[in-house]
């Protein structure tokens, strides 16, 4: 009877283990982020939350650089120029926005999408003004 008991035992035990387990590979939902987190327009959206409080909170899971942290999702990952990269205002770099607007066809349109159509600042509230004289840009 024993011997019966043990093969049932080593026979379902790894049965029941398989069983349980999930076939389906993909990440949960984050628990950290709203829905919406990432869609556009939405209004829980990941950037309109940044605009508001900044980002200083999301180093925690996505490091200090924004590069990926804990989570290995970066800001970086789906957007080239936001946050800015610390070589944005070293026009000696490749990474500066000189660079990024010399080389991007409407590249000063693309920031006013957060600077303002006139680029005094709009919802980033960084004027570009402030290090440009007036009439200096492209």
């Amino acid at each position: 009877m024993k011997k019966i008991l043990v093969v049932l035992i080593i026979i379902l035990i790894p049965i029941m283990l398989t069983s349980f387990c999930s076939t389906d590979k993909n990440p949960l939902p984050s628990v950290s982020h709203p829905e919406g987190w990432n869609t556009q327009g939405a209004e829980n959206t990941h950037g309109a939350k940044v605009l508001e409080t900044d980002y200083s909170s999301c180093k925690s899971c996505h490091g200090v650089d924004l590069k990926g942290g804990k989570t290995g999702k970066g800001c970086f990952d789906c957007h080239q120029t936001y946050p800015h990269p610390d070589e944005w205002t070293q026009f000696s770099n490749n990474n500066s926005h000189k660079a990024y607007i010399e080389t991007n066809m409407n590249g000063i349109d693309y920031c006013k999408g957060c600077h303002g159509e006139n680029l005094t600042g709009g919802k980033s509230g960084v004027s570009c003004f402030s290090c440009h004289k007036t009439g200096s840009l492209p």
